[in-house]
């Protein structure tokens, strides 16, 4: 009888069991995908239409010179994304319209809660950028669909990040957060009138502000501004010599959110930085641009120095960026997030050859012409200075980065798409890095790092990043909610203790500083918040000494909300002859620990490891043994 019935007849049947297969598949084949994780560039194999079609998408990316997102309403996306069904009601009309929405319906993707952090960054090199380099590098009006959709290159989808992962971080509406940063965004006239007007200024002070407003980026602003639109709040803007640096928060977040603070350091030898410190519904992020100096020019091109050369300028770099995050009493610790972006500087330095010879200046041209043709990413990471900096802890350890997977984005010409100027090394002199301190889902993820081909005005290539920070919230049973927690440390001790260069590893006299700036956690009566003081030893340990605080959760948010952004600070303290001073300072995520531990009546964990940190580089270790025990309401 089936011949019998009509169409309408046959889709209504056919309908519910087409909607349960297709849920299964589909949960059965993301579940396979996830547990594979991602794979060295290369798709999953998907079975069924629909899958192999949306997987091709989300591999093949923008196409070249496009700055549109099929992923905003475009029937392209849209109609290959759902399932669609045609069938004929007999007079050869199709009516696949009648199930096209229940589909696209059905395989709607549920996305996770968090703050949605945009962070550009662009060397302008002195000439203010046409609206067609502009539209290409901002998203539109701030719509997070603009980087995040089913078009996005996979070369720009950060390593680790699966399908499922980039899903869940929701493409619509507009991003909470806003930042960008722009170095040499001054004209060549204006910006050798400021060398000149600011010459003795800033060679005794060190910094130096230029007035907001400057003729040079008046028409910068107006186009910065007509990009962002009215949707957001601009929580602040700071011109410093040639560096200008946007804050925005979306309006409807703007009442929760305020600049603390903001330091800025300019040495016309070294380089200039902007911190400022966010904070959003009691989240800080802080968020630090820099453009470190380099001095290539002077690199002597004989191969007997230019080894010597290269290494002095590497050094300053490293010690600059140091210097920089110690003057504005280094976010990177005090901090929940950090960021640090900007025109860095860093270069990209081929090994030497099999002879052990350093290469001369043509031989590193023919390398890096050779490995640009190849594109082979892996060689030129392992030649880049900053993941080689990062790597020997001789600067930024304490932060990550995306991998490139795409080309240098500097020395280019000024046009649009990849032309370098081979007068330099091709390097990626423009990054973006990240710190969280605070631990478990809590961390920010990248999602999407990549550089923007199309900007033509600039000799480098801009970068941009697309960042999610989980909401994390701490449930506690409502049939059993606890009064208070006692946090006890025991079994301290430190290793490989990094003193200043200055100082020898036999004169470090270590103690703890335990510090914790939230009122519902206090140091407990019976406790010291420091430990004794050993003397001579880069290894320290605490054997008998325990350190305890009880965090009082009886207050009227006792949900978690006052306590979900807590940290607690332990510095290393180096007892010298003039006073103390700090080595380095790990950071423990408070919350983190609520979370593991709050639903068992103790819980404990032994011989944890972290790192002491100073300047964004790793100075030590410390092991530690902790136990939490609950206190019951009554």
């Amino acid at each position: 009888r089936i011949f019998e019935l009509d169409h309408d007849q046959i889709s209504s049947i056919y309908r519910p069991y087409h909607s349960s297969i297709s849920n299964m598949t589909r949960d059965r084949e993301e579940k396979e995908h996830f547990s594979r994780g991602h794979s060295s560039g290369k798709a999953s194999p998907r079975s069924g239409t629909r899958d192999k079609e949306e997987n091709e998408r989300f591999s093949r990316g923008h196409s070249s010179g496009s700055g549109k997102s099929s992923g905003n309403g475009g029937s392209g996306g849209k109609d290959k994304m759902a399932i669609r069904h045609r069938h004929s009601d007999g007079s050869g009309n199709d009516t696949s319209h009648r199930h096209h929405s229940d589909d696209r319906h059905r395989i709607r993707r549920t996305t996770r809660k968090g703050l949605r952090i945009f962070v550009g960054t662009a060397n302008l090199s002195q000439a203010i950028p046409d609206e067609e380099s502009l539209a290409a590098f901002l998203p539109n009006k701030g719509k997070a669909a603009y980087v995040l959709n089913s078009d996005v290159k996979s070369s720009s989808v950060v390593d680790g990040v699966s399908k499922k992962d980039f899903n869940q971080v929701d493409r619509h509406g507009k991003v909470e957060v806003l930042v960008l940063g722009f170095q040499e965004c001054l004209e060549s006239t204006v910006a050798n009138g400021l060398s000149t007007a600011f010459g003795g200024l800033l060679s005794k002070k060190g910094s130096a502000d230029v007035p907001a407003g400057n003729t040079s980026t008046k028409e910068l602003d107006a186009m910065i501004n007509a990009h962002v639109g009215d949707d957001y709040t601009l929580m602040m803007e700071r011109l410093q010599a040639d560096m200008l640096v946007y804050i925005y928060v979306r309006s409807d977040l703007a009442s929760s959110a305020s600049i603390t603070e903001t330091h800025v350091q300019t040495s016309r030898s070294k380089g200039c930085s902007i911190a400022s410190t966010l904070i959003v519904g009691g989240t800080k992020l802080s968020f630090i641009c820099m453009q470190l100096k380099d001095k290539e020019q002077f690199v002597p091109r004989k191969n007997s120095t230019i080894s010597a050369g290269k290494k002095a300028t590497l050094d300053q770099k490293n010690a600059t960026v140091e210097e920089f995050l110690l003057a504005g009493k280094d976010p990177s610790l005090s901090s929940h997030h950090i960021f640090v972006f900007g025109d860095l500087n860093y270069r990209v330095s081929p090994p030497s050859n099999t002879r052990g010879v350093t290469n001369t200046f043509e031989e590193e041209q023919f390398i890096a012409r050779n490995m640009l043709t190849k594109k082979d990413w892996s060689s030129i990471s392992e030649s880049d200075e900053l993941v080689q900096a990062m790597k020997n802890n001789d600067a930024l350890s304490a932060f990550t980065t995306p991998f490139c997977k795409f080309h240098p984005t500097y020395k280019m010409q000024r046009a649009s798409g990849i032309k370098y100027d081979y007068s330099s090394m091709p390097s990626y002199a423009d990054r973006i890095l990240v710190r969280s301190n605070q631990e478990g889902s809590r961390k920010v993820e990248a999602i999407v790092y990549e550089p923007i081909h199309q900007f033509s005005t600039s000799l480098h290539k801009p970068m941009r990043g697309l960042f999610f920070l989980p909401d994390r919230k701490i449930h506690f049973d409502p049939n059993n909610e606890p009064k208070a927690m006692i946090i006890t440390f025991t079994h301290l001790k430190g290793k490989k203790l990094r003193p200043k260069e200055d100082i020898l590893h036999s004169d470090i006299n270590p103690y703890l500083q335990f510090c914790c700036d939230a009122r519902c956690v206090k140091m407990s009566k019976s406790s010291k918040d420091r430990t004794e003081t050993t003397y001579t030893t880069d290894r320290p340990t605490w054997p008998t000494q325990t350190i305890r605080y009880k965090v009082d959760l009886s207050s009227s948010k006792r949900h978690g909300d006052e306590i979900k952004d807590t940290l607690l600070h332990i510095k290393c303290m180096n007892e010298g002859i003039r006073g103390a001073t700090v080595l380095g300072t790990a950071v423990i995520d408070l919350a983190n620990v609520i979370c593991k531990s709050v639903s068992k009546e103790e819980w404990q964990q032994r011989e944890v490891e972290t790192y002491f940190y100073r300047g964004g580089r790793q100075t030590g270790k410390l092991y530690y043994n902790i136990k939490v025990r609950w206190e019951e309401n009554e």
